[in-house]
This record gives structure tokens, C-alpha cells and sequence, in this order.
């Protein structure tokens, strides 16, 4: 028993090929974390975006800076988003099982019913006996996950790269859109999954440990978080929400503050009344993080009064396959929550959103 006390840490790689000056810096020691760890920080990607013209066609609703874009279609609205993951398992079937839900969760996210998806895959290099196999796992387990939220997957792209990374292209079909932008001031916060998988994920690649707790456990109880479909949370949420959006890469503070930023207002959330993975708070405690949550927290603090504990850190924590993040009327929180928690859904109400100009206020 004493061989599995000590877990082996991941060793990063070494920068493949010629690199720009920089680069060994910009890595660091730190292994490179995978799913929605490996996302561009928001800082950069707002500015990259803010070059971006304003969408042209009629038809086009909304483009870049929601969950989806939103096209019309018909009498309602067809949005369209897509996402893709860096592999963090080196089992295909259950990174394709993440990432279907994952993608599927910006289209919940805007009050959809997903529609069809198209399939992003790069596999690393492999025996064409063996990609036959590999895409064949990776292609069945998705669409078990899509067909059962009534979505066909109807195509997409395949290649070969450095790493396993999968991507979906999806749409889906509305008559109304949930957006970021309608939170009210007196609006109930509820969060439907609990936070800590980037943690978690971190502390697996870097073998990191903390006292009295079996790190394998935690990495389980994070797969079956990610995995678990958010459609019972959209279908409880949707009619009621004045907004809503999923809590991905830039964390519960950085998804937060943009719906805030949308809406004009601020809120109030309690750090205690916040859902966490099992170890995920002892494991923020020894240090370990998600490579992107230094970007996450460098794009929030200078909006937000905390205190820095390591369940504050969490905050910041980038999520991949995250719950739902809505606002919904007051008096109807407590019965919405009800019927989550009869649906099997971990929710909690975490806050309230109060007047003012968008800033995000911890209470501990």
C-alpha cells in the first residue's frame, strides 16, 4: 500500500519545434492544464474581439459576446455555439461524453432545445486500424449523449495533431432567448452544479496531495459532475429565469460579472452557500490551480470585495461541463429549488443581484 502514498506529478514537455521567444517563460513549470483550463484568458480574448465588425445579415440577431449567437429562424431563433476541450483522460469515450455535455451547456444556456451537433476531432498520431477505433468510441459515446437531449450529430472534421482534442459545433431551436443581459436587482441566484473541477484536474496532473484526502475520490466525483446532462436544469430554469448563462472557463466570478455587466447591476453572493466537489476546497488550500485561474482572477479582482481564502479561490476556478448560472424572481426561488433538488440536481440559491453598477460583493 505504501507505493500508492506518493502520486507521480506530470512532467510538462518541452515546447514542439521552433518557438517564439518567450514561449518556455510563458509555459512555466506547470504542466499545461486541459478542458476548459486550456481557454485563452478573458482579457485577451475581449480584446482580440473588440476588432470584430458588427454582424451584417438581417437574419443575425446576435454575434459574438452572449453563450450563442442568435440567428432568426422562422417564428423563433436558432443559436449556434461551439466549444472544444484539450483531452485530460486518456479515455476518448469519456472525453467525448464531457465534451458533448459541455458544448450542449451554451445552448441550455440561452433557453434552446439543442437541434444538431458537428463533430471537431484531432487525434494524436496513431495506426489507421487504431483511429478507426478511437473515432468510433469517441463518435458513439457523443451521440449517446446528444440523441438523449434530442440532438443528431450530422458531421464535422477530423484530424491529426499532437494531443486528443474534441469539439462540437451545435445548434439549437428557441421561441424566446435567455440571455446574459436580463438580471434584475431583487433577482434570486441559483447555481445548479457545484465548482472546483479545474482544481481538481490541476491536482491530478501535478500529483499534488492534502491531508486526509484520497485524490482519486475527488477526480471521480468531478468526472460524474461533468458528465451529468444540465437538461433538467434548463428545463426547470427556462420559464422562470430573467437571465441565465453556464459557468465555463472564466470561472463562477468572471460568468457572474459578465451577466452583471449585461444587465447593469450588481449582486451579493454568499461564499458559504456555494456548492464544492469533495476536496476541492482542501486541495486550493495546498496551492494547487488551474493554469488559467491567474487570467481569471486578474480580469475580476478590481470588480469584486473578498477575502482571499482558498474557498475564495474557487471562485475563479475555470469549470469544464459547469452548472447553470441563472437569475430568477425571488418569490419563486425557493420552489424552483425544490423542484431541482426532486430532479436530482445539486442547486443552491448563492446570492441575490442588487442595484448599482456591476461589482460582485463576497459575504462570508
Amino acid at each position: 500500500m505504501e507505493k500508492f502514498a506518493s502520486y507521480p506529478a506530470m512532467t510538462p514537455p518541452p515546447p514542439a519545434g521552433p518557438v517564439a521567444a518567450g514561449v518556455a517563460q510563458a509555459l512555466g513549470e506547470k504542466p499545461l492544464c486541459g478542458g476548459c483550463g486550456a481557454k485563452v484568458g478573458a482579457d485577451a480574448l475581449t480584446t482580440a474581439l473588440a476588432s470584430l465588425p458588427a454582424p451584417a445579415r438581417p437574419d443575425v440577431v446576435s454575434g459574438a459576446g452572449d453563450d450563442a449567437a442568435v440567428l432568426r429562424c422562422g417564428d423563433g431563433f436558432q443559436v449556434i455555439s461551439t466549444d472544444h476541450l484539450r483531452a485530460f483522460s486518456h479515455d476518448p469515450a469519456l472525453m467525448a461524453r464531457i465534451c458533448a455535455t459541455h458544448a450542449l451547456g451554451d445552448i441550455w444556456a440561452m433557453g434552446a432545445a439543442p437541434q444538431v451537433a458537428l463533430a471537431q476531432i484531432t487525434l494524436p498520431r496513431m495506426s489507421p486500424r487504431m483511429q478507426a477505433e478511437t473515432l468510433r468510441e469517441i463518435m458513439a459515446a457523443a451521440s449517446e449523449v446528444f440523441r438523449a437531449e434530442g440532438a443528431d450529430v450530422v458531421g464535422g472534421h477530423t484530424a491529426t495533431g499532437a494531443e486528443l482534442t474534441l469539439g462540437f459545433t451545435v445548434t439549437g431551436l428557441a421561441k424566446r432567448i435567455l440571455a446574459k443581459g436580463g438580471a434584475r436587482p431583487g433577482d434570486a441566484l441559483i447555481l445548479t452544479k457545484p465548482l472546483g473541477t479545474g482544481t481538481i484536474l490541476a491536482a491530478e496532473m501535478a500529483g499534488q496531495r492534502a491531508p486526509g484526502l484520497m485524490l482519486g475520490e475527488a477526480v471521480v466525483a468531478a468526472l460524474a459532475s461533468m458528465t451529468r446532462s444540465l437538461g433538467p436544469d434548463a428545463a426547470i430554469l427556462t420559464p422562470q429565469a430573467h437571465a441565465m448563462t453556464d459557468v465555463t472557463g472564466f470561472g463562477l466570478a468572471g460568468h457572474l460579472l459578465e451577466m452583471l455587466t449585461a444587465s447593469n447591476c450588481a449582486a451579493e453572493i454568499s461564499l458559504p452557500a456555494i456548492p464544492l466537489l469533495p476536496g476541492a476546497e482542501a486541495l486550493a488550500a495546498t496551492g494547487a490551480a488551474s493554469s488559467l485561474a491567474p487570467a481569471n482572477r486578474a480580469a475580476c479582482t478590481a470588480r469584486m470585495a473578498f477575502n482571499d481564502t482558498p474557498r475564495a479561490a474557487l471562485l475563479f476556478d475555470p469549470q469544464t461541463a459547469g452548472g447553470l448560472l441563472a437569475a430568477v424572481p425571488a418569490d419563486q426561488a425557493t420552489a424552483l429549488l425544490t423542484a431541482l433538488h426532486a430532479a436530482n440536481v445539486r442547486a443552491a440559491i448563492i446570492g441575490q443581484a442588487t442595484e448599482g453598477a456591476p461589482f460582485l460583493t463576497i459575504k462570508t
